[in-house]
């Protein structure tokens, strides 16, 4: 049993200190959500500490005294800092309980759990999964059986829990924002992160969530959740929400009825949401208007491919057709869409990223509110469709959480199925069509006619001129330009 001088209990958010430019840093949602749920169900108030490397750096005194450290954790660099929080804590106390989840552990549970510095793992959602870890800690006992756990026993043997439902939304406390300094965090009331749903029943290949969910949606009620905005708008005088949902739209009358409630408080904040383009190319214009008047600015999509045959293959379930009426309509009712698209699919050709370039042509043209915040080169994520087929190419998996945790997510096109010439393309577009979306982004940062803005627009005049040749003819050699763009804002803010 814990002496009463150690019995916190320790969320940590991998990472490391960066230069802040607005609202880049999120806030670590997921433990504010599970310190909310052991503060609610379990008997853990004040004894709960999130810790976010992210903001500050962290120490084994930050540990001295913890019982329990929940580490979360996505493929790639995060792995890496969350072994160093692990050491950290383990430096301090030995006996720490060093617990992880987040995506990477759940798709990967059985090799994570074999690490020295991972003692259990939670699998898939987690609030009520480690608050049952957190009560058999405090009282002694044996790790091993939990519902949605994978843990090692005293001989070294795997041993998984029973799979564990997912809990109900409407039960979900609001995240525990106290726990965290705001100001530590800044821009975050200009879009502040908020959930309101849980899940996506589409099955796009490369998306973590048809396992992670299971294709399963899940949500709060709509009064609910006007209700935890309007308390997080007067608390915090947020000016404007980021909803965080995999896809806030899925149940369009839900959607309707928060906006309802938004106009009828009389509160005025923006929003920023994440729709599918079939899905709101059957918006009646009704709908898009009251979008509008409820304060949403912006709707994030995924376009992925301007291939017909690229979006059949990686199962998106649009068309082209989709992506360039839904973002119009979008458009002309005065919300900004704003669409990724990816690059370097298994199988994908020259002429396949062709079509994505034209696309993105057309799109421009449409409607100057019209933004695309990248092409993105393809990452094979562990779990899916497409990280299987990517393996079947030449992929090597890394077998170690170490190797994970060297995993590059960087923006520069390396899968072994890619040839010089494509890879060169994608590297050069994506370059300048982030330039492009930089631009868009100071644009709505500030009043329209600011003399800033036009000073700004009159000194990149040649880049922007570049882009726009370039991608019409097909030039993507000798791009010395965009190469030092590129270096120029890595080394500044730490990444593109």
């Amino acid at each position: 049993m814990p002496t009463h001088q150690r019995d916190k209990i320790a969320l940590c958010v991998p990472g490391s200190q960066r230069i802040q430019i607005g609202p880049i840093i999120h806030l670590p949602l997921a433990l504010l959500s599970l310190a909310a749920w052991l503060r609610a169900y379990g008997n853990y108030d004040g004894r709960i500490k999130v810790l976010d490397a992210n903001v500050r750096k962290l120490t084994a005194s930050d540990f001295s005294d913890a019982v329990i450290v929940g580490i979360t954790a996505m493929t790639g660099n995060q792995i890496r800092y969350g072994l160093e929080i692990a050491a950290l804590a383990k430096a301090a106390h030995p006996d720490t309980v060093i617990v992880w989840g987040g995506i990477h552990s759940s798709l990967l549970p059985e090799q994570t759990v074999r690490h020295p510095l991972v003692d259990l793992v939670v699998i898939g959602e987690g609030e009520q999964t480690f608050m049952e870890v957190v009560d058999a800690v405090f009282r002694g006992d044996h790790l091993a059986g939990i519902p949605g756990t994978c843990c090692k026993d005293p001989i070294g043997n795997i041993v998984f829990g029973p799979s564990r439902p997912f809990i109900n939304l409407g039960r979900l406390p609001k995240p525990a924002y106290d726990l965290i300094a705001i100001d530590d965090y800044p821009g975050s009331t200009h879009q502040f992160d908020y959930q309101s749903s849980r899940g996506c029943p589409f099955r796009c290949g490369f998306c973590y969530n048809t396992v992670f969910c299971g294709r399963r949606y899940r949500k709060k009620p709509s009064m609910q959740v006007v209700e935890e905005l309007i308390t997080l708008h007067d608390r915090y005088r947020i000016s404007g929400f980021g909803l965080v949902d995999d896809e806030f739209f899925i149940d369009r009358k839900r959607a309707e009825a928060i906006f309802d409630g938004i106009i009828e408080s009389g509160r005025r904040f923006n929003l920023v949401a994440s729709c599918r383009l079939d899905i709101v190319c059957g918006f009646p214009q009704a709908l898009l208007a009251k979008m509008k008047l409820a304060g949403v600015t912006q709707m994030l999509f995924g376009a992925e491919s301007g291939s017909g045959a690229i979006l059949k293959y990686i199962k998106k379930d649009i068309t082209r057709q989709h992506i360039l009426e839904g973002a119009r309509r979008v458009a002309e009712s005065g919300i900004r869409p704003i669409l990724s698209f990816m690059s370097g699919f298994p199988g994908e050709t020259l002429n396949d990223f062709n079509r994505t370039l034209d696309t993105i042509r057309q799109l421009w043209a449409l409607h100057p509110l019209i933004t695309v915040n990248g092409i993105f080169p393809f990452n094979a994520y562990p779990g899916t469709f497409l990280y299987d087929k990517a393996l079947t190419m030449g992929l090597k998996a890394p077998q170690t959480l170490e190797d994970w945790g060297a995993w590059s997510f960087q923006y520069q096109p390396n899968n072994p199925w890619l040839d010089p010439t494509m890879k060169r393309h994608m590297e050069i577009a994506f370059y300048m069509i982030r330039f492009i979306y930089y631009i868009a982004r100071y644009e709505d940062r500030y009043p329209a006619g600011r003399l800033y803005i036009k000073l700004l627009k009159l000194g990149t005049w040649p880049l922007a001129a570049s882009v726009h040749i370039r991608i019409r003819r097909r030039w993507f050699g000798n791009a010395l330009e965009w190469k030092l763009f590129a270096r120029l804002v890595r080394k500044t803010f730490g990444y593109l």
